[in-house]
């Protein structure tokens, strides 16, 4: 068989994954250098350096992939939308968190985009990528845990012993008395608590100091409804005396000079909440109890529609840059 020497093009996986990593990668950068400008901790400073230094490099490969396609380099977020000189809006311990749970976000996104990459080129792009996102949450870990800070999921008895469900009771949870909860349910549930927390954050301090007051009324209901999803998933796991997440609202300054575009903070706020369904359904497929399971099928529709009313306030605003489209050939037929 003669091996195959002409160069595909790119594919619209591999265009979806690049372009989309270009506007978080851009906000990213953006928001780094800010936090940069205002951490007083040298340890935390480092994560923050090398997270920047991924997003820049990340900027620049996207655009030489992107240029030598002819495909156009996306707007994603300027200067403009940064405003260095504002007053820290977060404390040095939730910078921290805060890399934590976005470099879980990019393991997670990276390990999809290397899935859906063909190409040699894009296979390898994606591989270092991954690698990096991996890197970045080994160090936020280990600072993490050398300033006692992170929030270790809870730990079962040791007394455990090989056994097989025997009863449908395994999968129930509606009426009455119900089984402990799993260790397989808890891993879900417990990063859903720490992303909640994380976002409860935001939410709080972007809401103290975006302009609009429309994005101010959009940031404080997505706080509230996230502080009942939290309630609400802690009670799982207080219901079997299992702690909890740390929280940080405490970790939100007085500053109402906002550091960020209202266009940034709706951008990020949203991507974020519309990420949360995936780990909300990951977390509900490793859920055998009924009752879980149906909680987090509820939290995934109050989650979608919060998402939903974000994305159509970018809308609104013209703030929302759309992706590449697939060629409308009825339109063209149209001006022919």
């Amino acid at each position: 068989m003669a091996n195959i020497t002409h160069s595909s093009p790119m594919t619209s996986s591999e265009l979806a994954n690049l372009w989309s990593q270009y506007q978080n990668d851009s906000a990213s950068s953006y928001m780094l250098r800010y936090f940069i400008k205002n951490v007083q901790d040298k340890d935390i400073m480092k994560v923050l350096q090398f997270a920047l230094e991924l997003s820049e490099n990340h900027i620049e490969k996207i655009k030489e992939f992107l240029t030598k396609e002819s495909y156009p380099i996306p707007q994603g977020f300027t200067e403009e939308d940064v405003m260095l000189e504002a007053p820290a809006l977060f404390s040095d311990t939730y910078l921290l968190v805060y890399i934590h749970i976005m470099s879980i976000h990019g393991m997670t996104r990276y390990s999809f985009a290397t899935g859906c990459a063909i190409r040699e080129d894009q296979r390898k792009y994606f591989e270092q990528v991954l690698s990096g996102s991996v890197e970045l949450y080994q160090l936020a870990t280990k600072v993490l845990l050398q300033k006692g800070i992170i929030s270790k999921p809870p730990t079962f008895n040791n007394h455990q012993k090989v056994e097989f469900a025997k009863k449908q009771d395994f999968l129930k949870g509606w009426f009455g008395k119900h089984r402990p909860i799993s260790a397989v349910e808890v891993s879900g549930t417990y990063l859903n608590l720490q992303k909640l927390m994380s976002k409860i954050v935001l939410e709080l301090g972007f809401g103290q100091v975006a302009r609009s007051k429309d994005v101010r009324k959009y940031m404080n209901r997505a706080k509230t409804i996230c502080q009942s999803h939290f309630k609400i998933l802690s009670s799982t796991l207080e219901e079997d005396h299992l702690h909890i997440p740390r929280t940080f609202e405490t970790e939100v300054t007085d500053s109402t000079i906002p550091p960020f575009s209202d266009k940034l903070m709706m951008f990020l706020i949203t991507s974020l909440l519309s990420s949360a369904m995936g780990y909300y359904g990951e977390a509900m497929a490793m859920c055998f109890r009924k009752d879980l399971a149906a909680t987090y099928a509820r939290l995934i529709a109050e989650i979608g529609l919060l998402a939903e009313d974000g994305i159509n306030l970018l809308i609104k605003n013209e703030w929302m840059e759309q992706p590449p489209l697939a060629t409308n050939h009825a339109d063209l037929s149209k001006k022919r």
